[in-house]
């Protein structure tokens, strides 16, 4: 005969203890599960909103976009929208663009540039006399030249001595440079103007401050008088501009800004990547190093002359030493009187990229990239040499190939010059 046992109280406690943990062990497992999976999709829509934002950007570098337009695209398959605008930060074309789907986004920004392939050495403007090549000057490159061609010369006792004188195929020019892109073109002559003032969240400039500010934010601008940049760090979306002149020590760090001013300074020794804009003069010290892609130009004001000794004074100069990755502009389109307005580069000086000059080039220094300009000149024992190069040197072919430069004519931005932030 069998008897029937109490349960006791505690025993069923625990019973529905050990049932209750593993109800809520198999939902957290449950949970995690799911969790894991929309994780996972989630991370492939990232996946393909990246990868549709890259696609975007390169696809609208193959259509003529207008300043502040849009193109949208809709991806059908994967119901994903991108956007892609156009805007100028300084001379620089700025990019962005949006993939989005749902409630999720992704949003990059760069400044887009033209690779041209066939980029030369030389363009140098017909006016109707010969250039003349003197001392260790040596043309790497194909060259446009003017229908009387090229000759030998001899400068101070220095005559041409190498056994070529250029090291490419020639080409005939014509009495016009090519000419820039229009929409630079508008915007140096803006920038310039004497109505112009930057738009954006005005901040004070104090000792020692230290700014950034990304690309997808509102611009800050710095203006005043006169502004020294000395113990400063200002990164990003930033104006700096000056109704006289803007002085930049080698005590500051500078990156992607823009400086306008009519004179502007580079002291010597300084380093960092910005835009300087000028309806006067740039004059750059000795051994800096300016990073990709810093553009110095210089549009001359109208009424504004250099006479007397200031003729001899070059709107853009560049120090001994000093190594400038990106764009040179010197645009001014009058007929010049007396001595030649121009652009000099001392010997020592490098330039990664390309020279764009309306009136005369004294190169002494390297250019590895392209030159454009009407004319040379050489200045050497108080004697002027027209249409001289003398000692300079021009290598398109030591131009890297992931350089991206301004545009001319109306051609299609093709590359990407920088990835913002």
């Amino acid at each position: 005969m069998m008897f029937l046992k109490k349960i006791k109280a505690g025993a069923l406690q625990f019973v529905l203890f050990i049932g209750t943990i593993i109800v809520l062990l198999l939902f957290a497992f449950i949970l995690m599960n799911q969790s894991h999976s929309l994780l996972g999709k989630r991370t492939d829509i990232i996946v393909d909103l990246v990868q549709k934002a890259d696609q975007g950007l390169m696809e609208s570098l193959s259509k003529p976009m207008e300043t502040r337009d849009n193109i949208s695209m809709l991806d059908d398959g994967l119901g994903i929208k991108t956007n892609v605008s156009k805007e100028y930060w300084g001379l620089l074309e700025k990019r962005t663009v949006i993939s989005a789907k749902g409630k999720l986004q992704f949003e990059k920004t760069a400044f887009v540039g033209y690779d041209d392939p066939n980029r030369p050495a030389l363009y140098l403007r017909d006016d109707n006399r010969p250039m003349v090549i003197a001392g260790d000057a040596k043309i790497s490159g194909d060259a446009y030249l003017p229908e009387r061609g090229i000759k030998m010369g001899n400068i101070r006792g220095f005559g041409y001595i190498r056994p070529q004188l250029v090291y490419g195929k020639i080409f005939r020019s014509h009495q016009r440079l090519p000419q820039l892109s229009p929409e630079v073109v508008q915007r140096m002559k803006l920038m310039t103007s004497t109505g112009y003032l930057p738009k954006g969240n005005k901040v004070a400039l104090k000792h020692g401050v230290v700014l950034k500010n990304s690309f997808q934010e509102e611009t800050i601008v710095i203006q005043g008088t006169s502004i020294d940049l000395e113990n400063v760090s200002l990164t990003g979306n930033i104006v700096v501009w000056a109704m006289q002149n803007i002085h930049v020590r080698s005590t500051s760090r500078l990156r992607d800004v823009i400086l306008i001013a009519p004179t502007i300074e580079v002291e010597e020794g300084t380093s960092g990547t910005f835009q300087a804009i000028s309806s006067k003069e740039i004059l750059v010290g000795r051994n800096c190093e300016l990073d990709y892609p810093t553009i110095l130009a210089v549009q001359l004001k109208n009424g504004f002359e250099r006479s007397g000794q200031n003729s001899r004074e070059p709107a853009i100069h560049i120090g001994n030493g000093t190594d400038i990755s990106g764009s040179m502009l010197y645009l001014d389109k009058r007929e010049s009187k007396g001595q030649p307005s121009y652009i000099t580069i001392d010997a020592g000086a490098t330039i990664n990229g390309e020279v764009y000059c309306e009136q005369s080039l004294e190169l002494k220094g390297s250019v590895h990239g392209n030159v454009t300009t009407s004319s040379f000149v050489a200045f050497e024992n108080g004697n002027t040499y027209l249409n001289h190069l003398f000692n300079g040197k021009i290598d398109a072919q030591a131009l890297p190939k992931e350089y991206r430069g301004l545009a001319y004519g109306n051609k299609t931005l093709n590359g990407v010059v920088k990835w913002l932030y």
